[in-house]
């Protein structure tokens, strides 16, 4: 019974991120983002630094499941266009941080900002009880997801 449960959800998953990728990332024009190509990789990395401020390359990598070997070219991307910075740790001097800079605020908003509209355009499809419903079920599915499981 259980692994029929962890199946079927295993299954709507799979189901649910394709969908997401086609109905809003696939829908977002080069027009709408900075003019600067960021894989998606690299926008994770961005995103995460602004979570965080700061973070070194190996905690980039363990949060983000990258490689410290695929961290670093994506690293020295944000560093080369601006939106990122490397600095020696205060607490290890041997240690390197990687930090967020305004510019890479900047262009962290406007992504986030542009696929927020694509969100908003996406649900305004939808009627008052579909877009209700979808509230409660996301609701629950956030606050079971971010339960400790450990």
């Amino acid at each position: 019974m259980r692994a029929e449960l962890i199946d079927t959800l295993a299954e709507q998953f799979m189901i649910m991120l394709p969908l997401l990728q086609k109905k809003v990332f696939d829908t977002i024009g080069a027009e709408e983002v900075p003019r600067i190509k960021l894989t998606p990789a690299a926008c994770r990395v961005l995103v995460l630094l602004q979570e965080h401020r700061s973070a070194t390359v190996s905690v980039l990598s363990e949060q983000l499941n990258i490689s410290r070997p695929n961290m670093t070219p994506l690293v020295d991307r944000l560093v080369r266009l601006g939106l990122a910075e490397r600095r020696v740790c205060e607490h290890d001097r041997r240690a390197v941080d990687v930090s967020i800079t305004g510019y890479g605020d900047e262009v962290c908003e406007q992504m986030q900002r542009v696929v927020s509209n694509k969100f908003k355009h996406m649900l305004s499809e939808f009627d008052n009880n579909d877009l209700t419903e979808m509230i409660e079920h996301m609701n629950k599915v956030r606050t079971i997801l971010m339960k400790d499981h450990s």
